[in-house]
């Protein structure tokens, strides 16, 4: 091979690899901007993906029923804001275990014939801290599902005093 053939082909591979980095570059900005604009980290915004959701005009039309509505913010967070009929089991707890127990409590194990299985709707302030409970609580065999965009797309959609118009016929009465 002589040396301008050589140079040829270092150079048509040098392209393929730079394009290759380019094309990269853009993917991970890209979601970079997508978890930026849904408050995000990374690899949660990926884990997401594979996360069951439901949108607060799906809650709102009554196609999930019965809910429970699980707040997995803080205590602070939770007394300043919240959900109508939310119950709080902090992200902490569940980590540490509790948290799960406490779930577990809320779901009877037969539910009536006239009673389905509830939905527990996680949701935090935007979604990161739902969908990291969501995987903890994803080995107990409950039907667990996500608020998309959490409290904070909630309140752009219900005003507090519209909670419980909205949430009274598809809630689960919890003991």
């Amino acid at each position: 091979m002589t040396k301008g053939n050589r140079f040829k082909g270092l150079l048509r591979d040098s392209r393929f690899v730079g394009m290759i980095l380019g094309l990269s570059f853009l993917g991970v900005g890209a979601l970079t901007i997508i978890a930026i604009a849904k408050h995000m980290d990374i690899p949660a915004l990926i884990t997401s993906w594979t996360t069951k959701q439901v949108t607060v005009n799906q809650l709102q039309r009554g196609q999930l029923k019965p809910i429970i509505l699980i707040d997995v913010r803080s205590p602070e967070e939770y007394a300043q804001d919240h959900i109508a009929q939310s119950l709080l089991v902090p992200l902490s707890d569940i980590e540490a275990g509790a948290g799960v127990r406490q779930i577990r409590a809320l779901v009877p194990t037969s539910p009536s014939p006239r009673q389905s299985q509830p939905t527990l709707v996680l949701y935090c302030r935007s979604g990161q801290r739902a969908v990291t409970a969501y995987q903890y609580l994803q080995k107990t065999g409950l039907n667990f599902v996500v608020l998309d965009g959490g409290i904070t797309a909630w309140r752009q959609a219900v005003p507090a005093a519209k909670d419980t118009q909205i949430l009274t016929p598809i809630t689960f009465p919890v003991r």
